[in-house]
């Protein structure tokens, strides 16, 4: 008996030495041992040259490095860092950064040296060196508990996996599995918050970052469920310019010894499968202070051998203390799991709390996201993979006309009046990105039948648990009026321009055509007037004038055209305009056209050019006898009073805007062809025409006159349904007036001395000698300077007949310099262009009178004649 217990005691104590030479053994392979670090002479010059060596770490990267509350750098990296300061002594300055992200960054500026720890990836490589490892610990995958085992990397596809932004695993993973779904989170504490609540399905760290911030946070629903194929080795990040300093740190890590390395390492690094354990310092401790007692058990055992054959009471008494001992110990134990029962039971107090808090944040969430889906202003919509209507807020029941009820009861393809087949609409559904939105446009159809356009905005979701879309429909009936509007508006501005500029060009061509005809007419009037009665010339110089007036009149329609031909403006009676010219239409019309008026009563005045709207007027009744032809026809002229809208004039013909307002109305309207689209909307083009022997000038005259009098021309037309012109002129204040006018004298005659001012050679020598026929000595002068200086050197000049558009000097600007010189002066001015429009320059300002070209003799003499009266009559 006593050789076996004998040899049981041998062999507890030869197995107590083997595990602690077991655990005393050093954790790294052989290394220098010496504190001294044989530096060339190179490296100590390059430290002196760089006495301070700036040290950035990772500000919250427990347990391998971090900062603690009194800002001192601490763990793992830390204190193997102070290692190689003492070994190379050397000062390196620790840098405290807001995070991991501001380090890299502040690292790769070089305003920063070094960094405390970092794995080494072919990224990384790019903007730093690395010295030998630090501190190695293996990679693990994390997730909730209950979760599958055993897992690899790769079983991570299409996963959710929480990784810190710039760490190790989010370098690795996003290169080298770019299947997996990266959630890049701020740091440890919200990957594995995030992942305790299942806001993702993974997350990948070191296993010492991840069970230490689990237990520091207090989260016990967590497991290791897999490994990674790679381990994080930490050495420190060297910038790249700085190869010796890389050489340096690594003579000094190579002269740290395994018992320095384990002594620095064990304070911080113990790994677990995210179930508390105590740390290796205090294993060792405890397997220490057991040692001890299995020694001084050992060395009593001993003792007690030696005297067993003296006292076996004595050995049986040591017996009993040692079975008191056991009880003690076994009492201590007792105690020590009641500590853990207690301390279990708590934290699963905190547990449920956090379950319950979670659920509650869960349910506000749902009623904030349900309120939020009710009171949107647009119409929302939940379908499921085949387009079936799983919910809707209220403004899509408002928007449709339908109950919630009526509402899920259908699908999308019949609300859709576009995508109207179920297959093609789950075909739709299915091409939808399933990380994006998508807009696009289509019509929806009301529960009454009625349709509106309808922009959508798509995004596929997960609906409790299975897959669908959710969709806002914005009713956009209004922007489509407004684009429609707006295409309008361009359309109308374009024909402004194109007008506008053929009208600048009409108008540039009638000036230059009446000083054309301001020669041709006078001419022929003094020939006739030289001539004897009997004189066979004579008829030819009369179709000469006829022909030169016809041009003239064309001039004037040019003039109309570009809206300056508004000429002597009086408050006259539409209906007794129409009725004075009855005979004249009547006599144009076609045989096979019946005239009818419709004369509204009590119209009021308009303020109008007379001749112009009788241009109007026959324009638009020989176009409509035109287009009645051969056959039976009627041409009604209506007039009467419109109180006009923006609305109603927005589709009439106009170039520039009009304002609201009193309108009266000129309707000339026919049973004749009619027109089509196509030819509607170039009738007032200058120059189209579809008649073989027409100008094409007619109706863009009338446009022409119309605009000039700040009106609108509305036409509708079908074909073979007929044509209506309607025009709308502003309404005038007060009553017309009777048109009536004194008769003038043809045998007036002046006298004294006229300054003729024209640059054209034809002009001066025509009416100096029209001017003459009526009296007057007559100097003449080529241009505005010229007729300056003639005018001063001849006090005796009694009128001034000057042109407007000259050379060197104008005639606007020579008027104001003969103003100066001699306030008194009476000046009438010539033009090519339109009276009125000369006349609206010259208000107010003196002008002693206006005539247009061509002049004739007697138009010439009833100007003269108002601007300086004193002549005689024959």
């Amino acid at each position: 008996m006593m050789d076996g217990e004998m040899t049981c005691i041998r062999f507890a104590v030869t197995a107590a030495l083997v595990f602690v030479t077991f655990l005393s053994a050093p954790v790294w392979g052989t290394g220098q041992t010496g504190t001294g670090v044989q530096l060339t002479a190179e490296e100590r010059q390059w430290l002196q040259r760089h006495p301070v060596i700036k040290l950035a770490p990772d500000p919250d990267f427990k347990p391998i490095e971090f900062f603690d509350e009194k800002g001192q750098y601490q763990g793992a990296a830390a204190d193997m860092i102070r290692l190689l300061e003492q070994k190379l002594g050397v000062t390196i300055t620790a840098v405290h950064l807001k995070n991991w992200d501001e380090v890299l960054e502040k690292f790769k500026a070089h305003e920063v040296d070094l960094l405390g720890a970092m794995v080494r990836t072919p990224n990384r490589e790019k903007f730093a060196l690395f010295t030998d490892t630090l501190v190695t610990v293996p990679g693990g995958i994390f997730a909730r508990g209950g979760s599958r085992t055993n897992l690899t990397l790769a079983d991570l596809k299409g996963k959710k996996v929480a990784v810190v932004s710039n760490y190790a695993s989010h370098d690795i993973l996003s290169t080298r599995f770019p299947e997996i779904r990266l959630e890049v989170v701020p740091d440890v504490s919200t990957a594995l918050a995030k992942t305790s609540l299942g806001m993702v399905d993974y997350y990948v760290e070191n296993m010492a970052n991840a069970t230490f911030y689990a237990q520091e946070a207090g989260i016990t629903n967590l497991q290791l469920v897999g490994k990674t194929d790679f381990e994080y080795r930490w050495g420190m990040g060297v910038r790249k310019d700085w190869p010796v300093l890389q050489g340096i740190l690594n003579k000094g890590l190579a002269s740290i010894d395994r018992e320095e390395r384990s002594r620095a390492l064990q304070k911080w690094i113990f790994v677990d499968d995210m179930r508390w354990r105590p740390t290796r310092t205090f294993i060792t401790g405890s397997v220490a202070v057991l040692l001890a007692l299995l020694l001084v058990a050992a060395a009593y055992a001993n003792y007690a051998l030696k005297k067993v054959v003296r006292s076996r009471t004595a050995s049986l008494k040591e017996e009993l203390k040692e079975r008191e001992k056991a009880q003690q110990a076994l009492k201590a134990l007792s105690v020590q799991l009641e500590d853990r029962v207690r301390e279990r039971t708590a934290d699963l107090q905190r547990e449920v709390a956090e379950r319950t808090r979670s659920e509650r944040e869960v349910a506000a969430s749902e009623q904030r996201f349900r309120e939020l889906f009710q009171n949107v202003a647009d119409p929302i919509y939940i379908a499921d993979a085949t387009g079936r209507i799983l919910d809707a807020n209220d403004q899509a029941c408002h928007e449709l006309g339908l109950t919630r009820e009526e509402l899920v009861a259908k699908s999308i393809d019949e609300l859709d009046a576009i995508n109207c087949d179920g297959g093609k609409v789950a075909s739709q559904i299915e091409s939808f990105p399933p990380s994006s939105s998508v807009t696009f446009e289509t019509v929806h159809r009301r529960g009454d039948g009625t349709t509106f356009p309808a922009e959508v905005k798509v995004r596929r979701i997960d609906f409790e648990g299975h897959p669908a879309v959710i969709g806002v429909a914005r009713n956009i009936s209004e922007r489509k009026k407004a684009e429609e509007e707006r295409i309008r508006l361009e359309q109308q501005l374009l024909h402004a321009q194109k007008l506008e500029s053929l009208g600048v060009l009409a108008g540039g061509i009638a000036h230059d055509f009446n000083n054309i005809l301001t020669s041709i007419i006078g001419n022929a009037e003094l020939a006739q007037l030289r001539l004897a009665p009997e004189s066979p010339v004579l008829d030819n110089l009369r179709r000469i004038e006829t022909s030169a007036l016809r041009a003239a009149d064309l001039a004037r329609q040019m003039l109309a055209y570009s809206g300056k031909g508004k000429f002597v403006i009086e408050s006259i009676d539409l209906n007794r305009l129409l009725q004075e010219m009855g005979h004249m239409l009547q006599v144009a019309l076609s045989k096979k056209a019946v005239l009818r008026y419709n004369f509204a009563e009590r119209l009021p005045a308009i303020e109008v050019d007379a001749t112009q709207i009788r241009q109007i007027v026959m324009n638009l009744v020989i176009n409509a006898s035109e287009a009645i032809g051969d056959q039976d026809g009627v041409i009604t002229v209506s007039t009467g009073c419109l109180d006009c809208r923006e609305e109603y004039l927005k589709d009439a013909w106009l170039v520039d805007p009009i304002a609201e307002g009193s309108y009266v109305a000129l309707e000339v309207s026919d049973t004749g062809c009619g027109m089509d689209k196509e030819t509607l909307a170039r009738i007032f083009d200058p120059f189209f025409t579809t008649k073989f022997t027409g100008r094409g000038l007619g109706m863009a005259a009338v446009l022409g006159i119309i605009r000039s009098h700040k009106g609108a021309i509305k036409v509708y037309s079908e074909p073979g349904q007929g044509t209506s012109f309607k025009v709308l002129l502003p309404a005038a204040d007060g009553a017309a007036a009777d048109g009536s006018s004194e008769s003038k004298g043809n045998l007036w005659r002046g006298k004294g001395v006229v300054l003729l001012v024209d640059d054209e050679e034809t002009i001066r020598s025509t009416g100096s000698d029209l001017l003459r026929e009526l009296g007057f000595e007559v100097i003449t002068a080529t241009d505005g300077r010229e007729a300056l200086e003639v005018y001063r050197n001849h006090p005796d000049i009694d009128l001034v007949l000057l042109d407007l558009t000259m050379p060197h000097m104008d005639g606007e600007q020579c008027f104001r310099e003969l103003r100066q010189t001699d306030p008194a002066v009476r000046v009438i001015m010539s033009s090519g262009f339109s009276e009125h429009e000369v006349s609206r320059k010259f208000v107010g300002k003196g002008l002693a009178g206006l005539i247009q070209k061509p002049y004739t003799l007697s138009s010439l003499r009833e100007v003269i004649r108002a601007a300086a009266p004193g002549g005689t009559t024959a």
